[in-house]
């Protein structure tokens, strides 16, 4: 069970090289593919840094990092926490897969003029006035998760009226948006109240981000589909 629980834990650096292999193997050119590989790129980077914050003292650098680096990632409590990491993926993946969105249609284009601005300057509300980017946001998660689950269900609509398309399955970046709608609809209400369980039962708190992890393999999984069946 430990075994599984490490590959749990370390499964948001491991998963998305699955899709990013695939990408290297198949190298397709469709334009939607860059935006998604980018995500990829980030979201390996940024949650390595989350994973070495967070494990730390199994990778025997804790006097090191405390002598040196734990002032940066202090939340109000005063603990060290890898929150900032998650913080900034969540403003990162939400633009990276509003552009992604851009090549799917015209009426993403019209939508893109606005939604992604006012999302960032809400993050830049957000981090400025009300919340340390320390501290855990589960209002900048849980909006971007609602807005990315809004983007999918319209593309779900569009496709659906397209009567050119004679199977949905047919189109490479349907499992893209599918694992994405999976992931969001599953992490909502994990989103939304996330920093109030790790304050009511924190041990509760880390054993539901199990629920997240898996829900974010099988995202990379249907990425890595995506990517299999792009020209």
């Amino acid at each position: 069970m430990n075994y599984l629980q490490t590959i749990l834990d370390w499964s948001e650096v491991w998963s998305p090289l699955i899709p990013l292999t695939v990408f290297f193997i198949k190298r397709p050119k469709s334009n939607w593919v860059k935006p998604v590989v980018w995500y990829l790129v980030v979201a390996v980077l940024l949650i390595l840094c989350a994973d070495i914050v967070w494990k730390r003292k199994f990778l025997h650098i804790e006097t090191w990092f405390v002598e040196n680096l734990a002032d940066y990632f202090r939340g109000t409590d005063g603990r060290i926490s890898n929150n900032m990491f998650y913080n900034i993926l969540s403003v990162s993946r939400f633009l990276l897969f509003a552009w992604f969105f851009n090549y799917l249609g015209t009426r993403f284009k019209k939508i893109n003029r606005f939604i992604p601005l006012i999302f960032l300057l809400l993050a830049i509300v957000n981090y400025s006035f009300f919340k340390n980017i320390n501290d855990f946001s589960s209002r900048q998660l849980a909006i971007e998760a609602t807005l990315l689950l809004f983007y999918c269900l319209f593309y779900f609509h569009m496709v659906n009226l397209d009567d050119r398309i004679e199977s949905p399955l047919s189109l490479p970046h349907f499992w893209v948006v599918t694992g994405l709608a999976i992931y969001t609809a599953v992490n909502f209400f994990i989103f939304l109240f996330y920093s109030y369980l790790m304050v009511q039962s924190e041990q509760y708190a880390k054993d539901i981000w199990n629920v997240h992890n898996i829900s974010y393999i099988i995202l990379n999984l249907f990425i890595a589909l995506a990517l299999y069946k792009a020209r």
